[in-house]
């Protein structure tokens, strides 16, 4: 029987571990799927990684990474993605916003000849109109940025073991997997899901926080995929135009960052 392996990031979210790992596996267990939950600790300062062991205690298929200081969401993302064995796994939220009945469809449509299997927001939940604002405008960049349409992108995906492969092959470690995972190409298609409340607390996402992971993945993924074998740059002219090109393109955004540090700024006031 296949293997799936589902890659769960967490940081600071010890109170959600045991209510995660007791719904995702109930439902692979119903449906008869054999499966692995790994949770990524990415550095919480909670007691997260006691409640992942402890989860393993109670579920010998639910195992977990631990890093040893916070490195953000993408490297746990990787990291959970070298870890895992599964045939195909899948990556989702931990605050269960990312449905897991939807894997169940994905899951399906793998075995059926699929790769990749995006997940995409049919609606995005209740947020904040300053936070729609910078949504919109960060999407907007990084659609432009990479030639796919990020608005209703997620990081809850299904990747076939070649996929897995061919993405913790590259490189580059600071990259935007949302994008990244659709740009290594094979057999894709993507499922609608609708965004659901957090089970439990709030999002550890502060608008500081999202406004630092648009910067870095709007010039990683420029600069990553300039840098990717298959247009490796094999003397000094050839990087100088990598490195022009990649100016250009930070520039052409000056505006729209401009606008995000003026959301920023006005955020703080309101807080």
């Amino acid at each position: 029987m296949s293997l799936l392996s589902i890659i769960i990031p967490a940081y600071n979210e010890g109170a959600l571990i045991q209510n995660t790992a007791s719904v995702v596996a109930d439902i692979m267990e119903k449906h008869s799927i054999d499966y692995e939950i790994v949770f990524v600790n990415d550095g919480s300062k909670d007691a997260t990684w006691d409640e992942i062991q402890k989860a393993h205690r109670n579920n010998e298929k639910v195992c977990g990474v631990c890093f040893s200081r916070n490195f953000g969401k993408e490297g746990a993302v990787f990291a959970g993605l070298e870890y895992a064995k599964g045939d195909c796994c899948v990556v989702m939220d931990c605050d269960l916003q990312h449905p897991p009945e939807t894997i169940i469809e994905m899951y399906h449509l793998w075995e059926r000849g699929y790769e990749v299997i995006e997940g995409v927001k049919a609606d995005r939940g209740k947020e904040s109109f300053i936070h729609k604002i910078f949504v919109k405008m960060f999407y907007g960049m990084m659609s432009e940025s990479t030639g796919i349409d990020m608005s209703r992108a997620s990081d809850f995906k299904l990747l076939d073991r070649k996929a897995v492969d061919a993405f913790i092959a590259l490189p580059e470690r600071h990259v935007f997997f949302r994008a990244l995972s659709s740009w290594v190409g094979f057999k894709t298609t993507s499922v609608e899901f609708n965004v659901q409340e957090r089970a439990q607390g709030e999002s550890k996402w502060s608008f500081a926080s999202l406004f630092r992971y648009a910067i870095n993945n709007v010039t990683s993924f420029s600069i990553s995929v300039s840098e990717t074998p298959r247009s490796k740059t094999n003397n000094v002219k050839d990087l100088n135009d990598v490195i022009e090109q990649t100016e250009k393109k930070l520039c052409s955004y000056e505006k729209e960052l401009l606008c995000l540090y003026s959301l920023l700024f006005f955020q703080y006031i309101l807080s």
